[in-house]
């Protein structure tokens, strides 16, 4: 089929089967015009700047139109069937993968705790960003306070265990032992650590301080996880 650009009026001639009985949108290789041709190779949708002046209303000399020799192939390259760019589609694909990105982050975020239980091996990368999946299913039994009588006077001997509630090894925190007055004012404080040490399912490690000389309005004591 003989296809003839709108704009240079250079003859092409190109295959029907590439329009499957549809309008296919072409580019001249000559002029490099984009425009719409029908299945029968008629221009349907044309740029108003490269529309010729028949179509525009003016006289035109039809003794000299080119007349076209449909079995005749011409011997100009062929048009180029033009496709769209495709940037409009490769930004809309980007945007839904942003998103779907931003959700799977919301939704892993929220099972975070449910994530750290199945592969704990994660764990150290979600305490980046959530320092307190160190602390979650660690707690503190049989805590307990008595005053000792020695050489030395009379200590106060603060005692207890942290027990681990997650099904996974962890490392043991370090505790600080806190005695506040009845104001609430801190009067003493301990750290203890456990250089390092780790502890399994339901596996208890017990800890152990000492206060000597410590105030007669002593009245609270709080145990208290900081790593």
């Amino acid at each position: 089929m003989i296809i003839q650009c709108p704009s240079c009026r250079t003859n092409f001639f190109l295959d029907e089967k590439k329009f499957n009985g549809l309008p296919k949108k072409l580019k001249c290789s000559r002029c490099s015009l984009i425009w719409t041709s029908s299945s029968k190779g008629e221009p349907i949708d044309v740029p108003k700047l490269f529309e010729p002046s028949s179509t525009q209303g003016l006289a035109t000399n039809e003794k000299n139109q080119e007349k076209v020799d449909k079995n005749k192939k011409p011997d100009h390259p062929l048009p180029v069937v033009f496709n769209k760019p495709q940037t409009k589609k490769l930004d809309f694909i980007f945007w839904i993968f942003l998103l779907l990105l931003f959700t799977s982050l919301i939704i892993g975020w929220n099972k975070r705790v449910i994530i750290v239980n199945k592969f704990p091996s994660l764990s150290p990368v979600i305490e980046i960003f959530d320092s307190s999946i160190k602390f979650r299913g660690i707690e503190i039994n049989n805590l307990s306070s008595r005053i000792s009588s020695n050489e030395n006077g009379s200590p106060l001997i603060v005692s207890g265990s942290l027990i681990n509630q997650e099904n996974y090894i962890r490392k043991v925190p370090s505790i600080m032992i806190i005695i506040e007055s009845i104001d609430r004012t801190v009067l003493m404080k301990e750290t203890i650590k456990f250089n390092n040490e780790f502890f399994d399912y339901l596996e208890i490690k017990d800890f152990e301080v000492k206060f000597n000389n410590f105030p007669e309005d002593a009245t609270n004591i709080f145990v208290e996880i900081i790593e």
